[in-house]
């Protein structure tokens, strides 16, 4: 091991890390992040100058939950969480679920699947893999910097929810038991003792949930404005997701086709010509509700909506324009009560 490291040190400050860590038996992973990150600090500059025979830097993560944590009986769920508080290099990749090495994992071709020309059929397999995405890529990056941030940001949201259902909770019944507050803190004055003190003490309760309520509210700020922005945002992200979703054969504009084809065609028709499956068709597209669910099938409300195609001007200027996309994404925002956004039309755009 290098000179420059006392290895001493590094393990005493090991061993009073986990120490503190098996008091907070009972505590939350947020109570333990801290005393962890200090636990990889310490522990890294071992492996890093050879204290530990056979270790390499990417055993870190691995090292401190077996050899450590799990042995000095420290309860920790080996989760998302617990793996972000290492980097990319410090963990196993296929230990790791967030890991950006390559998996592949490859069903084999059902036999109906199967066209006997070897290359076409091991490329319809390859299709049909399960690959993570490149090592080092940048969009990938980005999508798991999203997935953390939103992780954080469901937990803040969930820990405000909780705070605010308590607090409004505690106000509501406290006001019941005392309609005049003036009157509570001349009681409140006039008394001595521990019923002074009790009863001080949930009086500072109600005017610290007050407080709370005051604070949540501050800082979300005008809740309605924020609410359409993130209704703008839901919409948006629906349409996006539908529009990749592979599984997602039939658009509404389909769905309508389907619903006026049944005129002449029987359901397996449709669903042969449109390439899907006619339990499919049974199910969510031909009723006005699901037969298994009950769930309402709405796109039989927005049938006549689907008019527009070709618009003329009176001055006899034509526009043609895609209506399908148009429209489904109307229809996430109508799902969201917010407004449709008008129609544009152009013929080209000068810079």
């Amino acid at each position: 091991m290098s000179e420059l490291v006392n290895p001493e040190e590094y393990l005493n400050s090991q061993r009073l890390i986990l120490n503190e860590l098996a008091s907070l038996e009972n505590k939350s992973f947020e109570s333990k992040k801290s005393y962890i990150k200090r636990l990889r600090e310490v522990t890294k500059p071992l492996i890093e100058n050879g204290y530990y025979d056979g270790l390499k830097l990417n055993d870190l993560c691995s090292f401190i939950y077996d050899d450590l944590l799990k042995k000095h009986g420290v309860n920790i769920s080996r989760n998302d969480a617990f793996y972000a508080l290492f980097q990319e290099n410090e963990k196993h990749s296929e230990k790791n679920p967030l890991s950006t090495k390559k998996r592949h994992k490859i069903s084999s071709l059902p036999i109906e699947k199967q066209t006997g020309d070897k290359t076409i059929d091991i490329l319809k397999q390859y299709a049909r893999a399960e690959v993570r995405e490149p090592h080092d890529y940048d969009v990938s990056n980005y999508l798991k910097l999203i997935l953390e941030v939103s992780n954080q940001t469901t937990k803040q949201a969930e820990s405000l929810l909780s705070k605010l259902g308590k607090s409004y909770f505690y106000v509501e019944q406290f006001e019941k038991q005392f309609k005049d507050l003036r009157l509570l803190e001349i009681e409140i004055t006039e008394l001595t003792g521990k019923k002074k003190k009790e009863l001080d003490s949930v009086y500072q309760h109600y005017k610290n949930s007050k407080q709370t309520i005051e604070d949540i509210e501050t800082s979300i700020g005008a809740s309605t404005e924020n609410i359409n922005n993130l209704k703008n945002l839901l919409a948006d992200q629906r349409f996006i997701s539908k529009q990749l979703d592979e599984r997602n054969k039939i658009t509404f504009l389909e769905k309508w086709n389907a619903i006026l084809a049944n005129i002449t065609l029987g359901v397996s028709a449709v669903a042969k010509k449109l390439g899907v499956n006619k339990k499919h068709l049974t199910n969510n597209v031909r009723p006005t509700q699901n037969p298994v669910t009950q769930n309402e099938n709405k796109h039989h409300q927005y049938i006549d909506w689907f008019k527009a195609i070709e618009v003329t001007t009176p001055n006899g200027e034509k526009f043609v324009f895609d209506a399908k996309d148009y429209f489904d994404k109307q229809l996430e925002r109508g799902k969201l009560n917010i407004p449709f956004k008008p129609l544009i039309l152009k013929n080209s755009i000068v810079e």
